[in-house]
């Protein structure tokens, strides 16, 4: 059975994971757009033009989501600052859940996003009903590959030509944590 979230989920002092709204979406979008050449590497979604209304439409489908159980939206807040997106897509067939993140280029190296990734999945496995957060990441994306090792997600190997980024089809490293009853 799935419990109420108390949100917002607090990280450490400063820091904390907010849900989505559209209201947000002009600090959200502006995070965005100076992420974009970065991101670009690693993101399908970022090689395609972002509009502020394309933002919005996108951040009202992450909070219907969030009602309807199926995500878990949200954006990673400092000091009120909007510096990040930590996410979940949720499969309630399979009690799967697989993480998504990404962190400001300005935030970077400051364990804000490890911080908040292991918040969100200490957050999944307490809601009673995923007994698997996974998370695929770009084989050559050491940062992101070394962050999940660092919380506790196992490397269960390489999916090969798995994802079509800038046109070219590259691999996926796999990592995975389950709930500690499972084990």
């Amino acid at each position: 059975m799935t419990q109420p979230a108390a949100f917002p989920l607090p990280v450490r002092p400063g820091l904390e994971l907010v849900p989505t709204t559209p209201a947000m979406a002009a600090p959200y979008f502006a995070m965005v757009e100076r992420n974009l050449p970065r991101l670009a590497r690693w993101e399908p979604w970022a090689n395609e033009p972002q509009t502020l209304s394309g933002v919005r439409v996108y951040l009202a489908w992450q909070a219907q989501g969030l009602t309807s159980g199926t995500l878990v939206p949200l954006v990673i807040m400092l000091n009120g600052e909007v510096v990040g997106s930590c996410s979940a897509r949720i499969d309630p067939a399979d009690q799967v859940a697989e993480i998504g993140y990404w962190i400001d280029e300005a935030h970077e190296g400051a364990g804000i996003a490890a911080a908040s990734v292991g918040v969100l999945v200490d957050h999944l496995f307490t809601r009673g009903d995923i007994g698997r957060v996974q998370a695929r990441t770009a084989a050559t994306n050491t940062r992101s590959r070394a962050l999940l090792e660092r919380i506790g997600f196992d490397f269960e190997g390489v999916l090969r030509s798995s994802q079509r980024l800038a046109g070219r089809r590259v691999d996926m490293a796999m990592y995975a944590r389950v709930a500690p009853d499972a084990d």
